[in-house]
């Protein structure tokens, strides 16, 4: 055996690892079984310790992409679809789906450097989330039932950051999965993705009271969270949901001055700032000026993968 071989082996192992011990944290139940191609559905009931509570199986992808090609590819998830899920309902009024032409095209794309090398990646997100789940910096620590991390990929390309947690966010101890973390899965399956495929956090990780927006010195307080997740994971872009994300992510003005619909940038890193799911419930006919902004992240996407060219 070559050295070179002896060091593959060994980065490998630690791959997986720090993939298995992250899956293990967010609820999983180890290695799966990669003659099956079938995504476990099961969901255990979460112990009050748990911060993070989704049941997936990021492993499977990780493990298969690794077999195959003898690294890891970031692009190969367990679940990656191209269409909305059977029977979903439109989240445009009127809209029975969005056309495929609409959406970013499928292929695979190469592996490129950005965030922290997978296993440290996988090793540091745990660290965050175990801080924050300790964490006593801000009043809103005291109000708390779980503290809200995150959810999806941590090879995600595409973050989602919202502005905090809401009731059923904060008794399940994961982001978005209210009425609209449902209208959210949506307006991901519209543009062509899953759930499982983006990373999706907010801005303060524990309940504001009566879901207020997060006050200043609470965004402050939990601003180390938020960076470090963003520095670990390296996104090619980013979506912000609310007018709390834009500012805290310094892509909308101080105000009432316009900041939806205006691309920004947060360290080098395009963010999209939009309206928030919640706000669209309140007010559905500016449904149509969301879609409008997720067209203008996915046409980025799209030039990305097209050849010779990279995000911007």
């Amino acid at each position: 055996m070559s050295r070179s071989d002896e060091l593959d082996r060994h980065e490998l192992g630690a791959l997986l690892h720090a993939w298995l011990r992250w899956d293990s944290y967010l609820g999983g139940r180890g290695i799966p079984d990669l003659a099956s191609t079938e995504p476990r559905r099961g969901r255990r009931t979460a112990s009050a310790a748990e911060t993070v509570a989704p049941q997936r199986d990021p492993a499977l992808g990780v493990v298969a992409s690794v077999a195959e090609r003898g690294s890891f590819d970031p692009s190969i998830t367990h679940a990656a679809a191209s269409e909305a899920p059977a029977g979903a309902a439109p989240w445009l009024p009127g809209l029975d789906e969005v056309p495929q032409a609409e959406r970013p095209a499928r292929e695979p794309l190469p592996e490129r450097p950005r965030g922290l090398p997978m296993a440290e990646r996988l090793v540091r997100l745990q660290e965050l989330a175990e801080q924050s789940a300790r964490c006593e910096r801000c009043r809103l620590a005291a109000g708390r039932t779980r503290p809200v991390f995150a959810r999806g990929s941590p090879a995600a390309r595409l973050v989602f950051v919202g502005e905090g947690p809401g009731y059923h966010e904060d008794q399940q101890g994961e982001p978005f999965v209210g009425p609209a973390g449902q209208l959210l899965d949506k307006m991901i399956a519209a543009m062509g993705l899953t759930r499982d495929e983006v990373y999706i956090c907010n801005v303060v990780k524990c309940r504001p009271p009566k879901n207020r927006t997060p006050l200043p010195d609470e965004v402050a307080s939990c601003s180390p969270w938020l960076v470090g997740q963003l520095e670990a994971i390296g996104p090619e872009w980013i979506v912000a949901l609310g007018k709390s994300a834009a500012l805290a992510l310094g892509c909308a003005p101080p105000g009432s001055g316009p900041w939806r619909g205006r691309w920004g940038n947060w360290r080098g890193i395009p963010v999209m700032p939009t309206f928030h799911p919640a706000f669209l419930l309140r007010s559905p006919e500016h449904k149509k000026t969301v879609w409008g902004d997720l067209k203008e992240v996915m046409a980025r996407m799209k030039q990305s993968q097209a050849p010779g060219t990279g995000s911007s």
